[in-house]
């Protein structure tokens, strides 16, 4: 039987496959790296800092137009606090520790909140199971909805729904509201 295609039309199709994920893969990167890291920032003026074992040393001051310029990502699931449905839309955590420079071989982060809850996250967890720094809940920017103000500007959100292994009694203390501090370890 003749399908009109030889096997070499298959590996190409292949290779323009994989070449096609890896382009897009480059051109995130890319865009990621093109966002600027803002200046005049102090630890009291910035909403997230970022410290520890990072590449530079130094500690990275980030404000809330920085982070917003990093890819959105969105999600519905339900809320392991409320119990309620949301959307949640922030940037990838792995992404904003990436471009601040996170030491390769860093196995945990600390996140505290302005209200000086803090807790461990495995690097493992934040990468595998994709958790966001979230900026806004069901298109509201936390802050600007009464019902939300309480979880601050930024706050950790994951994925329940995607990663059903989760068992969300266990992990709904990695929900940090009101983040603002990220120790690398």
């Amino acid at each position: 039987m003749k399908t009109g295609l030889r096997r070499g039309s298959c590996i190409l199709v292949a290779f323009l496959g994989v070449a096609g994920l890896v382009a897009a893969a480059d051109s995130k990167a890319s865009a990621i790296d093109s966002i600027p890291l803002p200046a005049g920032l102090t630890v009291e003026t910035a909403d997230l800092v970022i410290h520890g074992r990072l590449e530079g040393g130094a500690p990275v001051l980030l404000d809330l137009a920085t982070i917003l310029a990093f890819p959105a990502q969105t999600f519905t699931c339900v809320d392991a606090w409320d119990g309620k449905e949301h959307k949640f839309t922030g940037a990838l955590l792995s992404d904003i520790l990436a471009h601040a420079g996170i030491d390769k071989s860093s196995a945990r982060i600390t996140v505290a909140a302005r209200n000086k809850y803090s807790i461990p996250i495995r690097r493992v967890d934040y990468e595998k199971f994709r958790y966001i720094l979230a900026w806004k809940i069901d298109d509201h920017f936390f802050a600007d909805d009464p019902a939300t103000k309480n979880r601050g500007r930024l706050s950790i959100a994951i994925d329940f729904s995607k990663n059903p292994e989760l068992d969300p009694e266990v992990y709904k203390h990695q929900l940090v509201w009101q983040a603002c501090d990220i120790l690398v370890e």
